[in-house]
Parts: C-alpha cells; structure tokens; sequence
C-alpha cells in the first residue's frame, strides 16, 4: 500500500482509497458538527421559553394597553359624572328659586282674593247704600210733591 499511497490516482483503488478517505472525513466531520441531543434539547427549550415569553409580553402589553384605556373610560366618565352632578345641582337651584316665585305669586294672588273680596263686598254694601237712597228720594220726592200739592192747594183755597 506505499505505492498506493505515493501516487493515489494513478490506480482504481488509489481513487477509491481517496473517495474513501474523502466520505469518511465528511462523515467525521459530520458526525463533530453535528449537534448533541443535549443541545437540540436546549435550544428547543430556549426557543420555546423565548416564544412563551413573547407571548407573556405582548399579554402584558395588551393588558397595559387595555388598563390605560380603562383608565382614559374611567377618567371620561368622571368628568361626564361631574359634568351631571353639576348640571343637577344648577337645576335644584332653579327648581328652589321657582319655587320661591311661586310662594311670592301665591301670596299675590292670595292677598289680590282678599282685596276682591273686599271690593265686592263694598260694591255690594254701596249698591245697597244707592238702592236705600234711591228708595229714600223716591220717597221724598213724594213727600215733595204732596207737600207741593198741600201748598198749591192752600193757595187756592186762600185765593
């Protein structure tokens, strides 16, 4: 085999002495390159740790970004709370100050019925004071006019 080795392509199995030679040297190297279970192991665990840690981390992205949305929701609503309490308590102050008109109004209106009141009773009392008047110089417009008759008949008789 010397002379093989001293010139191996000259012969069959000089080249196939190299092609061996050649296949087992890719086979080593395969075999140191490749990688050990160990290591596949690990990295399918890096890997996967690495994706459940994305997915942990796009969770509490999404849950920051729900809780500041929350946040802003509860914020609006605050203000559109104090907004409507603020409108309640301006239309509690218009219901008290109408309220306070319509005492005023009812104590007009009250005071204006006694006042009528007052007046129809004098219209009735003075239509009773012009109807006894009338009454009285009808009367003495009779009494006037039988003491003119009285008068004309005494100075006719006196004539």
């Amino acid at each position: 085999m010397p002379e093989e080795i001293a010139s191996p392509l000259s012969s069959w199995s000089g080249v196939l002495a190299l092609l061996s030679a050649l296949g087992l040297g890719g086979v080593l190297t395969a075999l140191v390159s490749r990688p050990s279970r160990r290591t596949i192991d690990a990295t399918a665990a890096k890997d996967e740790a690495t994706g459940e840690a994305a997915v942990i981390a796009s969770i509490a992205s999404a849950f920051t970004g729900t809780t500041a949305s929350l946040r802003e929701e509860i914020e609006r609503m605050q203000e559109t709370l104090n907004e409507f309490r603020q409108r309640v308590a301006e239309a509690e102050a218009e219901v008290r100050a109408a309220v306070a008109r319509e005492a005023v109004k009812d104590r007009l209106i009250a005071d204006q019925k006694l006042q009528l009141a007052t007046a129809h009773d004098d219209v009735i009392r003075l239509r009773g004071e012009r109807d006894a008047a009338n009454e009285k110089i009808v009367q003495q417009e009779g009494e006037i006019r039988q003491l003119k008759a009285v008068i004309d008949a005494r100075a006719r008789a006196g004539d």
